[in-house]
Order: structure tokens, then C-alpha cells, then sequence
């Protein structure tokens, strides 16, 4: 099973798609939010609604990362 997490983006590449956090359903804030908090360390990929490589803006650049 793949599970996404999100990291500090050190850079936002070019062609990164990015997107704000009031932008996410309210499923995919909460996720962002319980993986930011340290509630959990990642979520399902296959629930999320969000790819690896994807950026969220929220008090910072977040990348998004697939851990298998």
C-alpha cells in the first residue's frame, strides 16, 4: 500500500501544480491538518486527493510525497 505525507518544500519547482490550502476539499484540509499536527504520519494514497510532487500553500510551501 502507497501512503502520501507532505515535507517543508525547500523549493517550489516551475511546473509544480500548486495548490492553496482553502482550495482542498474539507477532507483533504483534514488530512493535511492530522499530518502537520503529528496525529498521523501519512495517509492513503489512494484517498487523498492530492499527488506526489503536488505543493500545498498553507503558513508554508508543503511538497507532497509518496511513501511506500
Amino acid at each position: 500500500m502507497s501512503e502520501l505525507t507532505v515535507e517543508p518544500a525547500a523549493q517550489v519547482p516551475a511546473d509544480a501544480r500548486v495548490h492553496h490550502v482553502d482550495e482542498l476539499d474539507e477532507a483533504a484540509q483534514t488530512r493535511l491538518h492530522a499530518i502537520l499536527h503529528g496525529e498521523v504520519d501519512a495517509v492513503d494514497a489512494e484517498v487523498a486527493t492530492l499527488d506526489e510532487g503536488d505543493v500545498v500553500k498553507f503558513t508554508d510551501y508543503y511538497e507532497v510525497r509518496q511513501r511506500c
